[in-house]
């Protein structure tokens, strides 16, 4: 007999497990599955997390949702005062931007254990994908072995087999210049600043994108490239990640010594949301929905904001009648704003991302207040016509 629940979530990385607690606590049977052997690794992530301060500012509409921030102490390992900026001519650019450093494993399993002690149920090592029978909906590694749901939420990443299947992520959505693959090394045995994040721009080892160095305390950080294979010369991510180490002039010095853990690879949409992130039953969170801000790349926390409010959609539909299509309306009043600018800056930025002289000079225009209202999805003085 098959398993019968309300809600059923295929993912649990924040945006997955967020939705699981949010819906468990309003009354809803919740089935969590997860393709990974363990709760929260690999980390295919920076684990860059800014404080609540920094947030409430960024998104000044999601007051309800700021909670989400006051993540468990054991589940930081650092944190970052400063964020530098360096041109591809190594012209430096810094700001006071304060943030924690996650362990983001410890994080995923402490929410992991909440769901769990709230009722829900997670099921490990399943790739799962959407199918319907009888006009009911289910997940599961295939049609026999699914379960049954009244409200699927797709937090499975990016790109997501049920957004796909859901027909909310679409080719059109898919194109080189819209995602960005991440290569990163843990690397210890640094001598870097632990208190500030360093973001690299150039050509030569992250074409498209940025580099990366997030200290993580006690002589180590993530660092990582994302790139664009729209601007990149040649497929090898590992090739650009070990240039950026090892010979780039901006940083191999600060780099020297250090000693990598696996290189670990992701893909991450840079486009801003799904044009529909809800269909039927269907709802879609953090990067299964493309929500993660086109110019800084952050999705941790608006993979918890939205799995936060697609689980009380799910609660509000199920037991009171609202509407799923509200999930759309919802996400957007507490950062559709934000991700509208942030998407058009990043597709502006497209015109000189190409050139290392022409996007250096960008750069010394825009200047640290420029830079950093980029940064936090702002329109810099003089370009919001340009992106509203």
């Amino acid at each position: 007999m098959q398993k019968e629940v309300d809600v059923v979530i295929s993912g649990a990385g924040p945006g997955g497990l967020y939705a699981a607690v949010e819906a468990l606590k309003r009354g809803l049977r919740v089935h969590v599955f997860d393709k990974k052997a363990v709760i929260g690794t690999p980390v295919k992530c920076g684990e860059y997390f800014p404080v609540r301060k920094e947030m409430e500012s960024l998104l000044p509409s999601a007051g309800e949702y700021m909670d989400v921030f006051n993540v468990p102490q054991d589940a930081i390992d650092n944190t970052c005062k400063t964020l530098r900026v360096i041109s591809p001519t190594g012209s430096e650019f810094q700001f006071d931007f304060e943030a924690f450093i996650l362990d983001r494993t410890i994080l995923e399993q402490s929410v992991a254990k909440e769901v769990e002690n709230l009722g829900g149920t997670i099921e490990l090592r399943k790739s799962v994908d959407l199918y319907t029978q009888d006009h009911a909906l289910l997940v599961g590694p295939n049609r026999a072995n699914g379960v049954a749901a009244k409200v699927v939420i797709a937090a499975d990443g990016f790109p997501s087999k049920i957004a796909k299947t859901a027909g909310l992520l679409t080719q059109d959505y898919l194109t080189p210049n819209n995602v960005a693959i991440n290569y990163e090394y843990l690397m210890t045995d640094l001598s870097v600043d632990q208190s500030v994040t360093e973001m690299y721009m150039g050509t030569q080892f992250t074409p498209g994108g940025y580099g990366w160095i997030i200290p993580k305390g006690n002589g180590s950080a993530n660092v990582g490239i994302g790139i664009r294979t729209s601007y990149s010369r040649r497929n090898d991510g590992r090739g650009y990640l070990n240039f950026f180490i090892n010979d780039c002039p901006l940083s191999k010095s600060k780099l020297q010594g250090g000693k990598p853990g696996p290189m670990i690879a992701d893909v991450l949409p840079v486009d801003g949301p799904l044009p529909t992130t809800w269909a039927g039953q269907v709802m879609a969170v953090g990067d299964a929905a493309g929500m993660v801000m086109p110019t800084n790349g952050g999705g941790i926390a608006t993979a918890m904001i939205t799995g936060q409010i697609a689980g009380q959609i799910a609660a509000d539909h199920l037991q009171k009648g609202l509407p799923i299509s509200a999930y759309q309306n919802r996400w957007t009043a507490v950062m559709g704003k934000e991700m509208h600018v942030s998407t058009r800056l990043r597709r502006l930025a497209d015109h000189f991302m190409g050139n290392d002289f022409i996007f250096d000079a960008l750069l010394h225009v825009l200047r640290t207040k420029g830079i950093k209202d980029v940064i936090t999805c702002r329109a810099p003085r003089g370009l919001g016509p340009f992106v509203s």
